[in-house]
């Protein structure tokens, strides 16, 4: 059987939901939406490399599902290979299914194999390292990175997420979207942290001034005491996709004045290089 799908449905949806980011299932009002669907993608989400195994309990509670609700998911998802057992009894682990996922999705343009050399250039030039990431929610999914030769490590790798409210990554992403999409990661990340929120805005007050201001946000030893960051946005020529790049160093090297002289203007010429590859 063959089913018709409304074009003007689908591309109501792609108009509303950003990739990466994430609906309140709840919310949606659409005939088209898949609800089970949607509840189990999210329990994939729970999975990040500071949470390698999960039980349901705690699935549940990530997710503001039932328990019950869990259990089926889960169990569907072990069927599927998108998870597998944990080493601890009881407790699940992301599968190689999930992994092909995300290797399709990092291939899928080929922006990552472009950026590579040019953040390498960058990286070398300054002595500092180089990030590019795309929003996962409440989070900035790293999708490269070239680490500098440095005493401090971060141990962040392609996979890891950076907190989309309290990195300049995540800054610099929220400065450039348009402001509907940007309410609504707000919105996400007060769900997540209804206490911490506060501070978040005013972070984020901070980092639009400095964007404002210099077209680049900071992080002066916010996000970790001992590190130095600026971030700059990349966004496609039709502004309609969003990325972000971010720089830094411990900041006993890396100064303001090195970032805002040196490796601000660095970056913003390679977002430039990296924006036609963005559709």
């Amino acid at each position: 059987m063959i089913m018709k799908v409304n074009s003007s449905s689908v591309k109501d949806v792609q108009a509303s939901v950003e990739p990466g980011t994430a609906l309140e299932v709840s919310e949606v009002k659409d005939p088209l939406f898949v609800t089970a669907l949607a509840r189990g993608l999210d329990i994939l989400r729970c999975f990040t490399p500071e949470r390698e195994d999960l039980g349901s309990r705690e699935i549940a509670r990530l997710t503001g599902l039932p328990q019950p609700t869990v259990w089926r998911l889960c169990h569907t998802l072990l069927k599927l290979g998108y998870l597998v057992p944990g080493v601890t009894p009881n407790r699940l682990r992301v599968g190689s299914g999930v992994l092909l996922l995300g290797h399709a999705a990092i291939t899928r343009t080929g922006l990552s194999a472009f950026a590579l050399p040019l953040m390498r250039q960058v990286s070398e030039r300054h002595k500092i390292s180089v990030t590019l990431a795309e929003r996962n929610v409440t989070d900035m999914l790293i999708l490269q990175r070239i680490e500098a030769p440095s005493i401090l490590s971060l141990n962040l790798h392609v996979g890891t997420n950076l907190d989309l409210g309290n990195s300049s990554v995540g800054w610099a992403y929220l400065c450039a979207v348009d402001e509907p999409t940007r309410e609504a990661a707000l919105k996400q990340l007060k769900k997540r942290d209804p206490d911490g929120f506060a501070k978040i805005r005013l972070d984020l007050a901070s980092a639009m001034k400095e964007f404002s201001k210099w077209g680049v946000v900071f992080n002066l030893g916010r996000s970790h005491p001992d590190v130095n960051a600026v971030g700059v946005p990349v966004m496609s020529q039709d502004g309609k996709k969003v990325m972000a790049l971010t720089s830094g160093g411990a900041k006993s090297s890396v100064t303001k004045e090195k970032l805002l002289n040196e490796v601000a203007p660095a970056l913003k010429e390679l977002a430039l290089s990296l924006s036609p590859m963005l559709h």
